[in-house]
């Protein structure tokens, strides 16, 4: 049965979205042409431009993309966490653990557009919005959460999102350089001790749960401007980086 002009223009995203990701993380987003990813997708580069209006465009559909999936994976694991710490547990792992080749190659994706956002005015411009919206939302999610289960953080709602986002951002990139300066207790601490929860919850790396929990602090709260929030294609268009 011959296909869809529909379901022809999702197999050629796809197919960009897949070599995309793989060449940007193996050899860093300077150092892939347009023309590179086309290829390695067997498709043409007018076919990258006319999905994603430039390689900055490509590149936020890809972080879109893995702020989907990740998404569905962290909200199920969080949702059976059984304590509050348990919840932080969930959040942590996940956040941290970077031992199946697509989530390591998801977090280099995410350090490269932050690169870039320091080296171009315009993409720092996309991102500022972006972050300035995800810190918004995760500051109501960590204000009803903190509310839910007594904790007492240290900051109102929008400075606990800041710190939140600085802690996991930092310590999952300390993590990545050197594994044994960040063992897992040592993160869940410095999470607990933001959010209001005694030490003593997190004494040991408590681990998703399998027991349902509706008081859940949910995946939104990581607070990653990559994970939380959507820019339209209007706003990916608007940067030309070739």
């Amino acid at each position: 049965m011959a296909r869809t002009q529909d379901e022809r223009k999702t197999e050629t995203r796809s197919r960009l979205l897949a070599a995309a990701a793989e060449l940007f993380a193996d050899q860093g987003i300077d150092a892939v042409s347009v023309d590179a990813v086309a290829e390695a997708a067997g498709r043409t580069s007018g076919a990258v431009y006319a999905h994603f209006g430039s390689k900055q465009g490509l590149l936020m559909a890809l972080l879109d993309e893995w702020r989907d999936s990740v998404l569905t994976v962290l909200l199920a694991e969080v949702a059976v966490s059984d304590s509050p710490a348990g919840q932080l547990g969930a959040v942590w792992t996940n956040v941290s653990d970077t031992s199946e080749r697509d989530s390591s190659r998801w977090a280099l994706l995410e350090h490269e557009l932050w690169l870039r956002a320091a080296r171009h005015p315009e993409v720092a411009d996309i991102i500022r919005e972006r972050n300035a919206e995800a810190l918004r939302y995760s500051a109501r999610r960590l204000d009803g959460w903190t509310s839910t289960v007594g904790a007492r953080p240290i900051g109102d709602p929008q400075e606990l999102a800041v710190l939140v986002k600085a802690l996991l951002t930092g310590l999952a990139m300390q993590q990545r350089l050197d594994p044994d300066s960040v063992p897992d207790n040592l993160a869940l601490r410095g999470l607990a001790a933001l959010v209001g929860l005694p030490a003593s919850a997190v004494d040991e790396h408590p681990g998703p749960s399998r027991s349902c929990n509706t008081d859940t602090i949910t995946a939104d709260t990581i607070t990653s401007d990559t994970i939380t929030t959507r820019r339209s294609t209007n706003h990916q268009e608007t940067t030309h980086a070739h």
